[in-house]
């Protein structure tokens, strides 16, 4: 007898030793409802994983249940975890590779469905899109969006958005994005966006680029990358040979979508600051002495120089013209002086010398005006007409009177 009750005693030891070793799972008609902090992790990322494990009444399970999890992609540690007030709690581990990891969170009789028929909802489930695969949107930008016409860097920024539905435009971080250009050097040809979703890299070229941006299951974006006009200036000048004292009109026309600063040397030590040019503009101006003068017109814009230079030839200023009828007689002949201004510089007044000790002031004659005279004595006189023009230049004219007995 005393062995059979000493048998008895050490079955039922092992089998509560056997009981201790069963985990505790939820009982029939209790529901599982599973969370995830993000619904999108970068490739080698975690994101924290959460069950709440409730009996038929609501109530939680008893401290300690057990909760297994499983996934598609990845890895969740720890695999199993014990709730406590209900609540069991893991780490879902990306790893390397990109895509759509689903996560189960499995524990006895848990049911992992809540409503029926079309309504029905899976709460034991989580899908976690990983890496690239998150990357549905794509757009990409450059700052400034031109350069100068020598060449220049702008910065390439692509923002990547997303998520775990087609819906999400959420920004994706972790995610290679790559780049491609049709001119130019780019800093990198990849680059991984940051928190904000955004990827950056510079390029640097003199060409016009189109900078094309790509990364995951996005339809690649692109940008333009322009470059400035050179700010060149054409020159006209009128007219080609100008008089003394005449002024000349010189015509700066800027290049296309260009607005330069321009300043006007006139070659004979005098500038001329025209400012900011951004269409035709003309600027005049007078030479004071005879001569070939180069006309040099500077552009400046975006801190690059062009220079574009023409040329005048300035003549003597034009001369008044005097003539006599007849060109001699005696001394009872009335000489008829036939005086004609220039008048290209405009003209400020007109003497007459008869060469007697007599003169006459014309005034702004603008026209051919005659004067008569008569000589008191026989001899030759010089008779001189002189102009002087509305710049202040001063020309003469001399003609011969001979006069006998």
């Amino acid at each position: 007898m005393k062995l059979f009750v000493h048998a008895v005693l050490v079955g039922l030891v092992a089998l509560l030793a056997a009981c201790d070793k069963v985990p505790l799972l939820a009982p029939a008609n209790s529901s599982i409802t599973l969370s995830a902090n993000a619904t999108t992790v970068p490739t080698n990322g975690s994101v924290g994983l959460t069950a709440f494990v409730s009996e038929s009444s609501g109530t939680p399970v008893q401290n300690g249940t057990t909760v297994r999890f499983t996934t598609t992609l990845g890895a969740v540690t720890p695999i199993e975890a014990q709730t406590t007030n209900g609540v069991a709690v893991a780490t879902f581990q990306a790893g390397a590779s990109s895509g759509v990891a689903e996560i189960h969170a499995i524990s006895g009789g848990a049911a992992g469905t809540s409503g029926t028929g079309t309504t029905a909802t899976t709460t034991n489930v989580v899908k976690i899109t990983v890496g690239s695969a998150a990357a549905t949107k794509i757009s990409v930008r450059a700052n400034p969006s031109t350069v100068a016409a020598s060449g220049g860097t702008v910065e390439i920024s692509a923002s990547v958005t997303g998520g775990a539905s087609s819906t999400d435009n959420n920004p994706v971080a972790g995610v290679p994005v790559s780049f491609s250009t049709t001119a130019g050097t780019l800093s990198s040809t990849t680059a991984i966006t940051d928190q904000n979703g955004v990827a950056e890299v510079s390029l640097t070229t003199n060409r016009k680029a189109t900078v094309t941006a790509s990364a995951g299951a996005a339809t690649p974006a692109t940008v333009d990358v322009n470059v400035n006009p050179a700010a060149s200036v054409t020159l006209s000048v009128t007219p080609a040979s100008p008089a003394v004292g005449q002024p000349v009109l010189l015509t700066v026309t800027p290049a296309t979508d260009t607005s330069p600063n321009v300043v006007i040397d006139w070659g004979d030590g005098n500038t001329s600051s025209l400012g900011t040019v951004r269409s035709a503009q003309t600027v005049g101006h007078s030479y004071r002495n005879p001569g070939s003068y180069g006309i040099t017109a500077t552009a400046n814009q975006d801190g690059i120089t062009y220079q574009t230079t023409t040329s005048v030839t300035v003549a003597p200023p034009p001369s008044v013209a005097i003539s006599v009828s007849p060109s001699s007689g005696t001394t009872t002949t009335t000489f008829v002086f036939t005086v004609t201004p220039a008048t290209a510089n405009g003209v400020k007044d007109v003497t007459l010398d008869f060469g007697d000790g007599d003169s006459i002031d014309l005034g702004a004659i603008n026209s051919a005006s005659t004067v008569s005279h008569r000589y008191g004595s026989t001899g030759s006189y010089s008779v001189k007409a002189t102009e002087t023009d509305g710049s202040g230049n001063t020309t003469t004219a001399v003609t011969v009177v001979t006069v006998t007995p």
